[in-house]
């Protein structure tokens, strides 16, 4: 399998698929209610995903199905739980 540091350095994603804002409107134009982009073009490729799941309900059923499955806790993944732009927790240069 490959590394998450390989991947970084070798990673597939198109141009136009780089950006969080670029996946999410990618995204957007997808009709199915997740959406999943992979560095690989199969699972069997594939060492990470991001999944975009669109609509209030389906992000809390999916998260808490995640949280009972023990794939998800709720600490931050980096920085504070929330999106919300803090100056106060930016992080010092």
């Amino acid at each position: 399998m490959m590394s998450l540091d390989k991947m970084r350095s070798t990673s597939v994603l198109r141009d136009d698929r780089k950006t969080v804002t670029q996946l999410l409107a990618a995204a957007e134009k997808d009709t199915d209610a997740v959406s999943v982009f992979m560095a690989g073009c199969t699972v069997a490729d594939t060492e990470a995903a991001i999944f975009v799941v669109k609509g209030p309900e389906r992000i809390a059923y999916l998260r808490e199905l995640c949280k009972r499955q023990g794939l998800l806790t709720d600490k931050p993944v980096t920085g504070p739980v929330c999106n919300l732009q803090r100056p106060w927790e930016a992080p010092s240069r």
